[in-house]
């Protein structure tokens, strides 16, 4: 497969694209093989998500408006500041426009963490959640404050700090709900020890409650099938009404 270069992830818009879930599977594939190694194009979808996230928060909102509320217009000056023009009048050349703008601006580092990319092919990135706290060795504790706040079965983003116990050429890892059942998977380089990462849940999940992102390390012959667990991060999910 022919990794994606920059001058074309550019040419191509492939960033918001990407996000939008509106990448053809040949190009999906190649620009995710390319943005796990490109700085730019990784602070490129940060910064596309959490725009994407806010105007839909803006869009909500205004759906909530009693009917005949008046509506700013593009000279009035409103406490919600430039998110005030994506109102329906707006909405769609704002979006258009800012889509492309946001990009090229300077976004929080998004971790740089390859998943599984048949399992994520197609599905739209809406929101990212901080996770603190760390345990190891099985245990259940972690930071309790941990919240994801999602619709069921809303794709969604994990940022953490990536410190596993061991060295490792390749860590795999288990979303397992409260019953301890594995609802997602995927696998981790090793080179991504000690650094923040952003981990992808494709599909999110169907019920909300507890749940633990676990991380194993491969033992000695580098064969997973005796995995020693490296990692936990727990987190709760909160359902959106």
């Amino acid at each position: 497969m022919k990794i994606m270069d920059h001058n074309e992830a550019v040419r191509l818009q492939a960033a918001e694209k990407y996000v939008l879930g509106k990448l053809p599977k040949e190009q999906h594939a190649a620009y995710e093989e390319h943005y796990f190694d490109c700085p730019a194009c990784a602070e490129e979808i940060k910064a596309t998500v959490a725009f994407m996230e806010s105007a839909r928060q803006v869009i909500r909102e205004e759906a909530l408006e009693p009917v005949g509320a008046k509506r700013p217009t593009p000279t009035t000056q409103t406490s919600g500041g430039w998110f005030a023009w994506l109102r329906p009048a707006f909405a769609v050349p704002a979006l258009a426009a800012l889509l492309l703008f946001i990009g090229y601006q300077n976004g929080v580092t998004i971790p740089r963490l390859k998943d599984s990319a048949s399992s994520q092919m197609g599905q739209t990135i809406s929101s990212s959640f901080q996770l603190r706290g760390s345990a190891r060795g099985g245990s259940e504790t972690g930071d309790a404050t941990n919240k994801v706040r999602v619709r069921p079965g809303e794709s969604f983003a994990l940022d953490f700090d990536f410190t596993p116990t061991g060295t490792f050429s390749e860590y795999s890892w288990q979303l397992r709900d409260h019953a301890a059942r594995v609802v997602n998977s995927g696998h981790i380089n090793g080179d991504k020890k000690y650094q923040t990462v952003s981990l992808n849940v494709a599909g999110g999940v169907k019920s909300a409650g507890k749940y633990n992102l676990v991380f194993f390390g491969a033992d000695g012959t580098g064969q997973t099938a005796n995995e020693i667990e490296a990692q936990r991060l727990t987190f709760t999910v909160e359902f959106l009404q």
